[in-house]
């Protein structure tokens, strides 16, 4: 890991691993937002016309987005974890 400028914000420098981890999860939830948006294109399941049809269609959407944005975040988070390297003491 190198050790590189952090950003600046209002007067204090964010550490560089939580840019990282930041990085990461907008990474994985644009992947979970993509990832439900094909699925209700192609209507997998017939899931799009499950949802047309539902007295609440904004909270089934809402909920779909939200909690699959959150699995692919955590996901991306972990795999950048793992993937950092460490010093041997």
């Amino acid at each position: 890991m190198t050790t590189e400028d952090p950003v600046p914000v209002s007067g204090r420098q964010i550490p560089l691993l939580l840019q990282i981890l930041g990085l990461s999860s907008l990474l994985g939830v644009a992947i979970g937002v993509a990832f439900v948006s094909v699925l209700l294109w192609t209507n997998v399941a017939g899931l799009k016309d499950l949802i047309a049809s539902s007295s609440e269609p904004y909270l089934a959407l809402f909920l779909l987005y939200f909690f699959n944005g959150l699995t692919f975040s955590s996901v991306t988070m972990g795999v950048t974890i793992m993937g950092l390297p460490w010093d041997r003491p």
